[in-house]
């Protein structure tokens, strides 16, 4: 069937999904940068890029196999198989950690990885006074701690306020949401194979869909 045309009902007509500007990418940490590049590579869902774990990928083949054990129609008994190319393949290898259970991508990490980093560019010595004034500031329960992975929530938040920050700095950088890296990654397949490759890739059991 097919969809409503512009202009011929009273429903509010949206405007087409548009391509990323790539020049968030360089506000962006670490680990949010490598999921925005994970779903261009592949063409995910956002909840997707967010589970990936080296323990739910095949690395047995040429072609890496993602199979996660949570996705948009586990609940209607679907599998679901994520192919990972050469590049998204190098892509993950720079997050691999020794715990192959460990999600590729972690709020916990980036935390950890930035404030290492503040550590390292510290212009200042550490004098006793200054750290023993901050270990009182810390809390030993805090009520919000770094979680183990994103979620298709949290990631589109760092996306958006990287987004509104550099706005607020007077910076031109145009919004724009993770979903739309799967439309650009599916217009990109369907120029250069055809619908059918297409609808593989993004896992629709419908040609329309795609």
């Amino acid at each position: 069937m097919a969809g409503l045309q512009r202009g011929r009902t009273e429903a509010r007509d949206t405007e087409p999904v548009g391509p990323v500007d790539g020049a968030t990418l360089s506000y962006l940490n670490r680990h949010v940068r490598g999921l925005v590049e994970f779903q261009r590579l592949t063409g995910c869902r956002p909840g997707e890029a967010c589970r990936v774990r080296r323990s739910e990928i095949d690395t047995g083949g040429a072609v890496w196999l993602f199979r996660p054990t949570h996705h948009k129609g586990s609940w209607r008994g679907k599998s679901r198989t994520i192919a990972i190319g050469p590049k998204a393949q190098q892509l993950l290898r720079g997050y691999f950690t020794p715990l192959i259970e460990e999600y590729q991508f972690s709020p916990r990490r980036a935390v950890e990885e930035l404030r290492a980093e503040r550590a390292a560019n510290r212009k200042t010595p550490r004098y006793p006074s200054h750290q023993k004034r901050n270990a009182s500031k810390r809390k030993a329960t805090p009520k919000r701690v770094p979680a183990e992975r994103y979620n298709a929530r949290s990631y589109f938040c760092s996306v958006s306020r990287v987004i509104e920050k550099a706005t607020a700095e007077g910076l031109k950088l145009p919004a724009w949401a993770p979903n739309q890296l799967r439309h650009t990654f599916a217009t990109r397949v369907r120029k250069d194979h055809g619908l059918e490759a297409a609808q593989v890739l993004l896992g629709h059991s419908r040609a329309d869909v795609t």
